[in-house]
Formats: structure tokens, C-alpha cells, sequence
């Protein structure tokens, strides 16, 4: 791994491997509810990552692929969760609240999978970084359904539940 990108790409794994969560990982999730609101839910959870997330920033090769910058870092509030075989987060820019990254990252493989998104959840870009070497691809339905999957986990993990009456 000598190359620029290969390193850039450990330093993104590093960062994401050391990044303190927002709430821990074994939390239990709260039971989901089908809401006619998830819009605004997303852009609630958005918002809240906005305010207490940890400073952050993407490199400057993600940041290219994802057309937030042009080969510079963008500097993001982050919120992550760290299992042992994955790390999920959501990155709201600090430039631009309107750009908003959720990501994946598989421990075993050290693969990811970026989603280009907004307040209200509409998927922009899909990247995809395998081997180390990451790729804008078209959206397929697979990748819908998992960004809407990745979503509702946000949704779940920063918006509060109302107590039970």
C-alpha cells in the first residue's frame, strides 16, 4: 500500500476506526414505526448530527468522487457507530448542511460504500470503494434499498422516541 490513494484510504479507515460514537453501539434500537414524516425524521437526525457530531473530514479522493471538493478535503460533523465488523456514520457538511454523506464500511474486507444525500433524503451519488480503489456507480435498486436500510438507521439511532403513554 504505497500508493497516494492506498494511504488515503487507510487514513479514512483509521479515522473511522478511532471516531467516537454518538451513541453506543450496543444501544438497543427502538422499534420502528411506519411514519408518513421519515423526510422530515432524516433531516431531524441530520440536523442533530449538525449540532453534537464530532469534527471531521473527508479525504480529499472521497470528497472528489462524491463532487463535494475537488482533490480537498471537506470538512464534515460526524456521528459513527462501531461494531467489530462495521462502521456506519453520517456526515453532514460544514460548508453546506445540504450535503449530507451516510457511509459503510465492512471491517473484514475494508470496503466501503458512500451515499450522497440531502435533508430531506433524496439519494444524489453512490460511490463505491473496493480493493481500495473507489468508483461513482449508477444507483440500482439494490443500492436504493440499502441507502433507505442505512437511512432509517440514523432515524433510529439519533431521533428520540416519545415515551410510551
Amino acid at each position: 500500500m504505497s500508493t497516494p490513494f492506498a494511504r488515503r484510504f487507510v487514513g479514512l479507515v483509521a479515522v473511522l476506526v478511532l471516531a467516537v460514537t454518538i451513541l453506543p453501539a450496543d444501544t438497543p434500537k427502538p422499534k420502528h414505526s411506519p411514519a408518513p414524516h421519515t423526510q422530515k425524521k432524516f433531516a431531524q437526525a441530520a440536523d442533530i448530527v449538525a449540532q453534537k457530531g464530532f469534527h471531521s473530514k473527508l479525504p480529499p479522493h472521497i470528497s472528489t468522487l462524491l463532487g463535494l471538493a475537488k482533490e480537498a478535503e471537506s470538512p464534515v460533523l460526524q456521528g459513527v457507530v462501531r461494531t467489530p465488523n462495521h462502521v456506519q456514520g453520517l456526515d453532514v457538511s460544514e460548508t453546506n448542511k445540504t450535503d449530507i454523506v451516510i457511509f459503510v464500511v465492512d471491517e473484514t474486507s475494508k470496503d466501503q460504500i458512500l451515499y450522497l444525500t440531502s435533508p430531506e433524503g433524496a439519494l444524489r451519488k453512490v460511490v463505491k470503494v473496493k480493493a481500495g480503489t473507489g468508483d461513482t456507480v449508477r444507483i440500482s435498486p439494490e443500492d436504493r434499498a440499502a441507502f433507505e436500510k442505512e437511512k432509517q438507521f440514523w432515524i433510529d439511532r439519533v431521533i428520540p422516541v416519545p415515551p410510551a403513554k
